[in-house]
């Protein structure tokens, strides 16, 4: 499969434009690492695409399919997790765009985006997606154990005698138990 970056628009007839495009793991890991993020690419990523004209607008409906791997906030062990998002875009020339100093934001203001000239950049398109399908607080599995806090051990993988005994002398309501009597 051909990897595809940018559209132009004088190429999307009045029918539409479908595509379904794939770009190695290296490629789409280098786009999203432009920023410092939390997370890399760790399989191909795949990317189906439609494109439609509305006036001088392009309306793009589109589907990325990936797998990243990301480090658990739990127990700070790395884990892969899939991303399948769906997207929708309304696509406005750069020159319609309308600079207001402040405005509220309306829900169909969060579909909205730009292209410069006559040429659609997917790259940025896809970043966005990604980190907004990327969750804050990312979990190896339900119910991860997490770390013990007194000795750093993995609960998910080891047991530990002292997680026992730092849950009960190491809390403060115990400190505040000592003080009350």
């Amino acid at each position: 499969m051909k990897q595809i970056f940018t559209v132009t628009v004088e190429s999307i007839p009045a029918d539409g434009l479908s595509i379904n495009t794939e770009w190695d793991t290296r490629v789409a890991d280098e786009i999203v690492q432009q920023d410092a993020c939390e997370f890399k690419i760790c399989s191909a990523l795949y990317l189906d695409l439609s494109f439609s004209l509305l006036g001088e607008k392009v309306i793009l409906d589109g589907r990325l399919k990936t797998r990243i791997e990301i480090t658990c906030v739990g127990c700070l062990s790395e884990f892969t997790q899939p991303l399948e998002i769906n997207f929708h875009y309304l696509l406005w020339p750069q020159s319609a765009a309308v600079y207001e100093a402040e405005k509220e934001l309306q829900r169909d203001d969060l579909e909205v985006g730009y292209f410069q000239g006559e040429v659609i950049e997917l790259q940025s398109i896809v970043r966005e997606q990604m980190y907004l399908a990327v969750p804050q607080n990312p979990h190896c599995k339900e119910g991860c154990l997490g770390l013990c806090p007194a000795c750093g051990a993995n609960l998910n993988k080891n047991r530990c005698t002292c997680s026992v005994t730092a849950g009960k002398t190491d809390s403060p309501f115990t400190v505040l138990q000592k003080l009350k009597k």
